[in-house]
């Protein structure tokens, strides 16, 4: 029986992309994964992740489906560069919701304007349909359920479903008692978690209110909503290699089925 939700994490790091020796192992492009149920490819937020040399020729068909979280630049800064939006032959459905007065076209519009870039959307040659994000819809055969995060300006959390195979991709998420029983119903006994873990308990001392969880919180949230597996993303920029593995030691002390996203990394669900 093939699996009924393949993932490949292309972008795991949080806030910037970094390089060098010391984050060559878990990777230091933004945040992107890729999943695939079918022939239906679905990439969730498009930072400098999604420049994977690879994923043009991944994709199955000349049409996939992007869903943003929200409009940090960290999670869109690859969209302006993605090679197959420049080509008139691929089709894309980029859903994002209506944030803050702006459209999901407005939002990316933002970027793809002076100052901040040389050329605007018009460069893109795809047949690109912006939507907003419905709390239920469906992309072929996958179920996509949506639900608010805690963060600055708002976040979407993602809900995939497809037959049996479940991913819940919960990023740019702070935590708060008021929404967790909300997460746990939300997220109960999903096949794979993608969770915020941005800062250690010491960071979060002064990092409350930035929109981002603490390990240790992190930790707490995953086992009490029963994921089956979870994997930590949007790692700090500055966080190394040989931090991150120590980490994950300690938390895999009391959480065995937890551990810390690494780009490239492949799942089947």
């Amino acid at each position: 029986m093939t699996a009924s939700l393949q993932i490949r994490l292309l972008g795991v790091r949080g806030s910037v992309p970094v390089h060098g020796p010391a984050f060559a192992r878990f990777g230091g492009a933004t945040s992107c994964v890729f999943c695939l149920a079918g022939k239906e490819a679905i990439l969730l937020d498009a930072g400098s992740g999604l420049l994977w040399e690879e994923l043009p020729q991944a994709l199955p068909e000349k049409h996939f489906s992007v869903l943003l979280t929200h409009a940090h630049v960290d999670h869109i800064l690859g969209f302006p560069m993605f090679a197959p939006l420049f080509d008139k032959t691929y089709e894309c459905d980029v859903y994002l919701k209506y944030r803050q007065g702006r459209s999901a076209k407005e939002q990316v519009e933002a970027l793809m304007a002076p100052p901040l870039w040389p050329v605007g959307p018009a460069a893109l040659q795809a047949a690109i349909r912006f939507q907003d994000v419905p709390s239920a819809f469906c992309i072929g055969d996958v179920q996509v359920r949506t639900m608010e995060a805690i963060h600055p300006g708002g976040a979407t959390i993602f809900k995939l479903t497809s037959g049996e195979a479940s991913l819940v991709y919960a990023t740019d998420f702070e935590p708060d008692p008021e929404r967790t029983e909300a997460f746990c119903t939300f997220a109960q006994g999903c096949s794979l978690l993608l969770l915020d873990a941005q800062y250690t308990r010491e960071e979060y001392a002064s990092t409350k209110g930035f929109g981002h969880m603490p390990v240790d919180q992190a930790a707490e949230l995953a086992a009490a909503c029963g994921a089956k597996r979870t994997l930590f993303v949007h790692h700090a920029p500055g966080r190394t290699d040989q931090q991150l593995l120590a980490l994950e030691r300690q938390v895999q002390t009391e959480y065995p089925n937890i551990a810390f996203g690494r780009a490239g990394e492949a799942l089947c669900l």
